[in-house]
C-alpha cells in the first residue's frame, strides 16, 4: 500500500465511478483499475460493488475510506506544521468576510497582521454567508468572520460580538413618525409598511422575533433576500427596514436613510470567528486571529 493508493480510493469513492476518478487523477482507467484490483488483493477484500448510481463502497470500503480520510486530514497537518518550522517559507493565509464588513475591518487588521509577519500572503474573499461557507467547507479558506456555523461539530465558532440591529427608515417618514432621539419605540410603527427579509434567514427571524416582543406583526409590503436589496427598497422611500449596525456605520443611502437603535428591545446578531476543528493553526494564523479577537470589537466601538 502506498500514500497514491489512499488517494485512489478516496477519489473513486467520491466520483462513484473508475472512468470520472481516472480523468480527475490524470490516470488511464485501466492503471487506476489495476491499482484497485492490487490493493483489493492485498487487503483481501473487495472496496467497492457496483450500484444503481454507480461504484458503492463495501463494509470494508467504508472502514477503509474513512480511516484514508483521517490520514489525509493527519498528513496535511503534518505538512503544515513542517512548512510552519522551515524558516522564511512564504505562508498563504485565506480567509472570508462579507464586503461590507471587510470594508471596515481589514484595513486596520490587515496592516497591524503585516507589521508582524510581512513575508506572509494573505487572500481575502469577500462573498455572501452562503458562498463564504462553502470555500470553508471545500478547504479553500482557512477561516471566515461571519454569523456561526450550524455545523459545531466540524467548525469552532468563537463570538467576537453581538452586533446590534438597526432600524433604517426612508427620510420622507420622519414628519409622521417624530422619533425622539437617536432611537425608536417599535411598537410606534405598526402602521406603517415595513421591507422585511425571510423568517428562515437568521436576520428575517431577528426581525420578526423583535416585532413579536413589541406585540404587533409587521405591515409587510416587500420581501427580499438581503439586507442590501432591502435598505436600496427603503432607500426609495418605499417602507422601513432592519439593519446590522455596520450598515449604519458605512452610511448606506445615507441621504434618503435615517438610522435609529430600537428602544427597549435587546436583540441582536452574532458575529464570529468560524475555522475548522481538525485544522493545524499556524503562528502567522494565531496572530491573524487574535487581531480578529482585539480588534473587531473596537472597529464597532462596542
Amino acid at each position: 500500500m502506498n500514500w497514491n493508493q489512499l488517494r485512489y480510493v478516496l477519489t473513486i469513492a467520491e466520483e462513484k465511478s473508475i472512468t470520472r476518478a481516472a480523468q480527475r487523477l490524470y490516470l488511464t482507467q485501466p492503471s487506476l483499475s489495476l491499482s484497485l484490483k492490487a490493493l483489493e488483493e492485498e487487503l483481501g477484500t473487495p472496496l467497492f460493488t457496483r450500484g444503481p448510481d454507480g461504484l458503492e463502497p463495501t463494509y470494508a470500503g467504508s472502514l477503509f475510506c474513512a480511516w484514508a480520510a483521517e490520514t489525509d486530514i493527519s498528513f496535511g497537518r503534518l505538512n503544515d506544521k513542517l512548512s510552519d518550522i522551515a524558516s522564511g517559507r512564504r505562508q498563504l493565509l485565506r480567509l472570508g468576510v462579507s464586503p461590507h464588513r471587510g470594508n471596515l475591518l481589514l484595513p486596520t487588521i490587515l496592516s497591524a497582521f503585516y507589521r508582524q509577519f510581512p513575508s506572509c500572503e494573505v487572500h481575502t474573499v469577500e462573498l455572501s454567508t452562503t458562498l463564504l461557507r462553502l470555500q470553508l467547507d471545500a478547504k479553500q479558506l482557512d477561516f471566515i468572520v461571519d454569523v456561526p456555523s450550524p455545523d459545531t461539530v466540524t467548525y469552532c465558532n468563537e463570538l467576537l460580538l453581538n452586533e446590534p440591529i438597526l432600524l433604517a427608515v426612508p427620510r420622507s417618514f420622519l414628519p409622521r413618525i417624530q422619533p425622539q432621539g437617536g432611537a425608536l419605540e417599535l411598537n410606534a410603527l405598526s402602521g406603517e409598511p415595513f421591507i422585511l427579509l425571510p423568517p428562515e434567514q437568521m436576520l428575517g427571524g431577528i426581525c420578526q422575533k423583535m416585532c413579536e416582543q413589541a406585540g404587533f406583526l409587521p405591515d409587510l409590503r416587500l420581501q427580499c433576500s438581503s439586507v442590501e436589496r432591502a435598505l436600496s427598497l427603503a432607500a426609495q422611500q418605499l417602507g422601513i427596514t432592519f439593519a446590522p449596525l455596520i450598515f449604519a456605520q458605512r452610511q448606506f443611502y445615507g441621504e434618503e436613510l435615517c438610522y435609529f437603535h430600537i428602544a427597549r428591545v435587546e436583540t441582536s446578531r452574532p458575529l464570529a470567528l468560524v475555522y475548522p476543528r481538525s485544522s493545524y493553526q499556524s503562528a502567522p494564523l494565531k496572530a491573524m486571529l487574535e487581531l480578529f479577537r482585539i480588534q473587531v470589537p473596537k472597529l464597532y466601538g462596542l
